[in-house]
Order: structure tokens, then sequence, then C-alpha cells
């Protein structure tokens, strides 16, 4: 199991004066902020993703009603595990004991854990948790010959798949989930805040909510903000996009994000 090292216990307040903001829905990063606000920071909470349904789930159940072919399947996001295991309840409801049986590949903990929610075992995770890493583990099995099911969202990366293509693995991906820019960010709020230096830090947990934060935030704006990312993903995302990253969380918890924020500012 990855170490990713204690935070400072209660009544310690290293982050006290620090504002932070979060740009994940509170409800996705609830144990994160509890983190932060133990530990003296203040927290604004921005989401710049909303999760909406595909456009149409015509090949998720496709794929569904055709689970008995598949020898394992790949899971990246506890959003892409919520979204395809709901969307089987509801098609087809005896394929979730079906995919029990398979063996699954998730990407980190929290995609492990939602898994487990639905009763639904993980064989396997990479020992950094992102998909670039499990793309390596997954091109050392042998895989050859075999039949993998890839639910994932629109903006996924192909790293995985292309692993797999190459080691001569047949890859069904199947879209169980949109993201696209929130409908009501109050954007205004927040360029305010950067404008008046009243943002210390911003975290981003995804490429996407990267891209989203700069679709609505002038990047001027990030002049002299620490930015800090889980998963050199994240990192690479932002920095094709011109955005400095300060501080790169190596696995993909919020106790890491959190431990990696503290040595930044020891």
């Amino acid at each position: 199991m990855p170490n990713t090292q204690e935070t400072p216990p209660p009544g310690q307040t290293p982050l006290l004066g620090k504002t932070i903001l979060v740009t994940r829905a509170r409800e996705q990063a609830a144990d994160f902020i509890k983190l932060l606000e133990q530990l003296g920071a203040a927290v604004i909470v921005f989401p710049t993703i909303q999760i909406v349904a595909p456009k149409s789930w015509d090949s998720c159940d496709k794929a569904i009603d055709n689970i008995e072919a598949y020898e394992a399947i790949i899971l990246t996001s506890a959003n892409a595990v919520e979204k395809f295991f709901s969307r089987m309840q509801q098609v087809r409801s005896s394929a979730l004991q079906l995919a029990a049986e398979k063996t699954i590949y998730a990407v980190g903990e929290k995609t492990r854990h939602a898994a487990e929610k639905y009763n639904v075992p993980v064989a396997r995770m990479p020992d950094v948790y992102d998909s670039k890493h499990l793309a390596v583990a997954l091109s050392r099995s042998d895989v050859a010959g075999k039949r993998f099911l890839f639910p994932k969202g629109n903006l996924a990366g192909e790293a995985v798949t292309f692993a797999l293509q190459e080691h001569n693995a047949i890859v069904d991906e199947v879209i169980v989930y949109e993201t696209v820019l929130p409908s009501s960010a109050d954007a205004e709020t927040i360029e305010r805040k950067l404008g008046e230096k009243g943002i210390d830090l911003i975290t981003f947990f995804s490429p996407s909510s990267i891209a989203n934060f700069l679709a609505m935030i002038p990047l001027e704006l990030m002049n002299d903000r620490i930015v800090a990312v889980i998963g050199s993903t994240t990192a690479a995302s932002a920095r094709n996009l011109s955005l400095p990253v300060h501080i790169v969380a190596e696995h993909a918890t919020s106790a890491n994000l959190v431990a990696s924020i503290l040595r930044y500012y020891e």
C-alpha cells in the first residue's frame, strides 16, 4: 500500500492563514476539505466540472447485455464505477454478479472503494494511482487475445486502451458519463478574489477540471498563485495549458495531496 504520509495531529494548524480553492464539488471532496480545514486553511469550493449522462446509452447497454464475453473490466474513476454499475442495475441487474466474477483493474483506492460498494472486488491497482501507470501495469500482464471492457468518461485519456491494444488485447470502450462546463459557476467571485490576491493555492483533481477552470478564469489571474494537482496526468495537462504546477501528489488520495501541500509550506 502506498505511503500517503500522515497529516499533523489535531490541534496543529500549519495552514492557518492560507485560503485554498477546491475545484471539485463539495460532496466529492468532503474528506479533502475536512483535512484542510482541520489544519487551519480557509476553503473556497468552486466546482469546475459537471457530470452528466452520455448522449446515448446504446453502446453501454450493448456491453452490459454481452458482459459474459469479457474477461476483464477497466475502471479509471469513481464516476465511471458509479455510472456504469448503476446503469447495469437498471438494464440487467443479474449482470452485476457476472461483472464481479471478472478480473477488475482499478486506477486507485477511491475507484476500488466505489467498486466494492457494489460488491465488485478489484484484482489489481498500479503502484502509482493514475491511468499512465495502470497502462504500464497492464502492458506487463499477459493480455494478448483477452477482451476488456472499459467504461469511461468522454474526456478520459487513451493511454490504457493503447497499452492493451499494443499487446494484442481487444478493448471495447463505452462512454458512461460526460464532463461538461457547469452552467451556473460563479466565476466572477473567483476572478475578483484572485485579482485581490485573496486565494493562496488552487487544487485540481483532473485534466478536465483545469480546462474548464481556464475556460472561465483568465490565465493571467493565476500569476503568483500556488497550483497543486493530483497525479502526473493532471500535472501534464496543466503545463500543456501554460499553467505552472508547484505541487504534485504522487497518489490520488486526499491525504496524499494534503501531505504534499504541507511539505511545500514547510
